[in-house]
């Protein structure tokens, strides 16, 4: 997947997250009044806009509870899979923030949606430091460096127990709130401790990596 740029955008067009992941110098806020008026337009015929193309580029969006999700990616990545990524982007974001912070009528700090930030960069396989190349394959661990914090180590008992879970299934089973159980699989991922699935259907399932699991055996 070569994820260029992604937007999250009121229906107004006003830009609560962007990320860039390739070196273009566009304006951020031209383009998201621009993607906000196609949107607009299409919608003006009862239609739902799914994706755009260019000789380059593909724009994938998605419509929910008011805010839209574009995804820029390369021409040659699959539409069908990158909107299903955007709609599992808008679900953690409903979870994060809530439906109803825009209806409140007070004033919203911009910076708090950076928080969905490491959720993007995991449901979109990138790394964290997004200009570093992502390590496929991780280096070979010593037993001591196999130390986790209260909430990783219980994660990490869960996942060995139930060999593959979902993210709701930590929150169900473990009561973890959905925010917090993110950012310890976003630091268990990034330290190749554990492994992530992705599925057709859009789905992903978290397991041991199988170097790490080896260390317990």
């Amino acid at each position: 997947m070569s994820l260029k740029q992604i937007w999250i955008l009121q229906e107004s067009g006003t830009c609560v997250f962007h990320r860039k992941y390739d070196k273009s110098s566009n304006d951020e806020n031209l383009i998201s009044g621009f993607l906000s008026a196609v949107n607009s337009f299409v919608g003006s015929f009862g239609a739902e806009i799914k994706w755009i193309e260019t000789n380059k580029y593909r724009f994938v969006f998605n419509m929910s509870d008011q805010l839209i999700f574009v995804a820029c990616t390369g021409i040659n990545d699959h539409a069908p899979f990158t909107y299903k990524r955007l709609c599992r982007i808008s679900d953690h974001f409903n979870m994060m923030f809530g439906k109803d912070l825009f209806e409140s009528g007070d004033p919203i700090p911009i910076d708090i949606f950076k928080k969905i930030a490491p959720t993007v960069n995991r449901i979109f396989g990138i790394a964290d430091d997004y200009n570093q190349a992502i390590v496929t394959k991780p280096a070979p661990l010593a037993k001591e460096e196999l130390r986790f914090d209260t909430k990783e180590a219980r994660l990490m008992s869960f996942i060995r127990y139930k060999r593959r879970v979902s993210i709701s299934d930590i929150v169900h089973f473990l009561r973890i709130p959905d925010e917090e159980a993110e950012n310890a699989l976003n630091k268990l991922e990034n330290r190749r401790f554990i492994q992530r699935t992705e599925h057709h259907d859009g789905s992903e399932k978290f397991g041991i990596h199988p170097i790490v699991r080896s260390m317990f055996s």
